[in-house]
């Protein structure tokens, strides 16, 4: 949309006929000319004829155009485009996920069909992240070693692109919860935020490392970072007798990720399948809530020198024609 910033300077269209009313009209003192014989200056119709006329005509017109381009280059035209909404970044959130080798088990049914524990996760976790426009997003991925895989972006849709790629086993078998809890809050305070938050998800126990989770979950306190952890504890994968056996030696430990979560003003829950994780992330992206309340903004592009140009070409047409006429 074209708007004009200064529209009362069309104003000036009228300061021509102002200096015409106002100021009288000079006259000129012509000197007499004694000519011998009449006959010399007798004009043909062909030399006064209309065509003097029509570029008299011709140059009012021209002058017209060219003064009319000054006055709308003086109003300031300029394009205005649709408002946008600046999102305010207004949460740092880093999410901090399991990628040890338990990970792998194909053990969570979608829709009748098996699939890896991470593969549920990284679907849930897209979803989540997709939405949190206006949020930096980070992701941490840990086993045995924990390593920072997304540092804090507000590109959300690189950070859910990454997600996908994120690889299993590749930081250790083990799983150090700690060690990963800790990481998490030094990305979160490099970048100062109105609000931290951190999402832990474990499908194991806290076996490997140097840093004690509940030290973590302390420091944590200490620096302002709300943690919510989400424990992967899939339904029996039909193991038969054994079923209850192996599923006491991977366990999640909850009471630990509960006390975590407890100590930073956070949530523990429980996810078995996709939908379970879904409705956390639902959850989670409820409590933390982005602000939309954004500055708006629209996007503005002068165009004043294009009617300026204008009206330059016009008079130097002007001036132009109006020296060949009195040579």
């Amino acid at each position: 949309m074209i708007e004009l910033l200064w529209p009362w300077a069309f104003a000036v269209l009228l300061l021509p006929l102002l200096v015409r009313l106002l100021i009288p009209a000079r006259k000129a003192s012509e000197a007499a000319l004694n000519v011998p014989h009449i006959d010399a200056f007798v004009f043909t119709q062909h030399e006064v004829g209309s065509g003097s006329n029509h570029r008299s005509v011709f140059l009012v017109v021209v002058a017209c155009l060219a003064w009319l381009s000054l006055a709308t280059a003086l109003a300031r035209p300029q394009w205005t485009g649709e408002p946008t909404v600046l999102p305010t970044l207004s949460r740092d959130l880093v999410l901090t996920i399991d990628i040890s080798g338990s990970m792998g088990q194909g053990d969570m049914t979608v829709s009748g069909r098996q699939y890896t524990r991470l593969a549920v996760v990284k679907h849930a976790v897209q979803n989540f992240v997709e939405g949190r426009d206006g949020d930096r997003i980070g992701i941490v991925l840990f086993g045995s070693l924990p390593y920072v895989y997304v540092p804090l972006t507000p590109d959300v849709d690189t950070a859910s692109r990454m997600l996908s790629d994120a690889p299993i086993g590749i930081a250790g078998r083990s799983t150090a919860i700690g060690d990963s809890l800790g990481l998490a809050i030094k990305q979160i305070l490099n970048h100062p935020a109105d609000h931290r938050v951190v999402v832990l998800m474990t499908d194991g126990v806290n076996n490997f490392g140097e840093l004690d989770p509940l030290d973590a979950a302390e420091l944590a306190v200490a620096s302002e970072v709300t943690v919510y952890t989400i424990g992967i504890v899939p339904r029996s994968s039909g193991l038969g007798f054994f079923a209850p056996f192996q599923r006491q030696a991977d366990a999640v430990d909850e009471e630990l990720l509960n006390e975590i979560a407890t100590k930073t003003g956070g949530k523990y829950y429980k996810a078995d399948d996709l939908n379970s994780l879904l409705a956390i992330y639902d959850e989670i992206d409820a409590l933390e809530p982005i602000e939309n309340e954004g500055q708006t903004v629209r996007p503005r592009r002068a165009l004043y020198h294009y009617p300026l140009a204008l009206a330059l070409t016009l008079f130097s047409l002007v001036w132009l024609l109006y020296a060949r006429r009195n040579v």
